[in-house]
C-alpha cells in the first residue's frame, strides 16, 4: 500500500465549526478532532453546544464552546477575538450553520427574510472577513456548507435556496481574491442528512415520516460522519490543489 502524498491528519492545526452543537457541524467537529485538530464549535444554544465539546474532549479530542448568535455581526467578531485569545492561531473555517425557512414567498415577511440571510448567507462573509488576518497568517482554508437545494429547488423553499445558492457564489469569489494569499476556499453540498434539523424540517412542512424511511431505502439518505468525511477531504493538505470547488455529496439523489 502506498502512502499518501500528504495526510488527512490534522494535528497542529485550529479550526471553528459553526452551527457544531448538533448534526453536520457536530459530525465535522467530531472527525476533524479525531484527526487531531483543536476545534471550537461555535453555536447559539449553549447548552447542546457545551455537551457537545465535552463529549468530544471525553473522546480524548481538543475542544471548546463558544456561544454566539450569527445574526450579530458584534457576536461574529466577539468569536474570532475569543478564539484567537484562547488559541493564538486560525487554520480552517467550516461555515455551517443555516436555518429553514419552510415559507411561500407570499408568506414570508421582511424579518424572516432579512434573519434568514443574516445567518445563511451574511455570517459565512462576516466570519471570513474578521477572520481574515489569521487565515492569512495560517494559509488557511475555508469551507462552505451549502445544499443541492441551491442547485435542484423545491417548493416552498425560496430563502433557503437563494441563501445556499449565494453561498456558492461567494465561494468562488472568495477564492479568487484570496487565492494570492494561499487561502483555499472550498464547497459542500449535501443532500439529504439524517439530522435533527431534517426531521423537524419534515414535520414542519407536513410530510409524512416515511419519506425518511424511502429515502433510505434508495439509498440516499446520508450520515454526518459521510459528510464529515468529504469535508476532512478537502480542508486537508491532500486537496492542496482544490479551490473553488463546489462538491456535492449527496450520493447521486440529484442525478434521478
Amino acid at each position: 500500500m502506498t502512502t499518501p502524498i500528504y495526510p488527512l491528519d490534522l494535528t497542529g492545526k485550529v479550526v471553528l465549526v459553526t452551527g457544531a452543537a448538533s448534526g453536520i457541524g457536530l459530525g465535522i467537529a467530531e472527525r476533524f478532532a479525531r484527526e487531531g485538530a483543536t476545534v471550537a464549535l461555535i453555536d447559539r444554544n449553549a447548552t447542546q453546544g457545551e455537551a457537545a465539546a465535552t463529549k468530544l474532549r471525553d473522546a480524548g479530542g481538543h475542544a471548546s464552546f463558544i456561544q454566539a448568535d450569527l445574526s450579530q455581526p458584534d457576536a461574529i467578531t466577539g468569536m474570532i477575538r475569543a478564539v484567537l485569545e484562547r488559541y493564538h492561531r486560525l487554520d480552517i473555517v467550516v461555515n455551517n450553520a443555516a436555518t429553514f425557512l419552510p415559507k411561500s414567498v407570499a408568506e414570508i415577511s421582511v424579518d424572516e427574510w432579512d434573519y434568514h440571510m443574516a445567518v445563511n448567507l451574511r455570517a459565512p462573509f462576516l466570519v471570513v472577513q474578521a477572520a481574515l488576518p489569521a487565515l492569512k497568517a495560517a494559509k488557511g482554508t475555508v469551507l462552505n456548507i451549502s445544499s443541492t437545494a441551491a442547485l435542484r429547488v423545491f417548493s416552498p423553499n425560496l430563502a433557503y435556496s437563494t441563501s445556499k445558492a449565494g453561498l456558492i457564489t461567494m465561494t468562488k469569489s472568495l477564492a479568487h481574491e484570496l487565492h494570492p494569499f494561499r487561502i483555499r476556499v472550498n464547497c459542500l453540498c449535501p443532500g439529504a442528512v439524517d439530522t435533527p434539523a431534517l426531521h423537524t424540517d419534515i414535520a414542519v412542512r407536513g410530510h409524512d415520516p416515511g419519506v425518511l424511511e424511502q429515502l433510505n431505502e434508495q439509498g440516499y439518505l446520508m450520515t454526518t460522519q459521510q459528510i464529515a468525511s468529504a469535508a476532512l477531504y478537502l480542508v486537508s493538505d491532500e486537496a492542496s490543489a482544490i479551490t473553488g470547488s463546489i462538491v456535492v455529496v449527496d450520493a447521486g439523489a440529484i442525478l434521478s
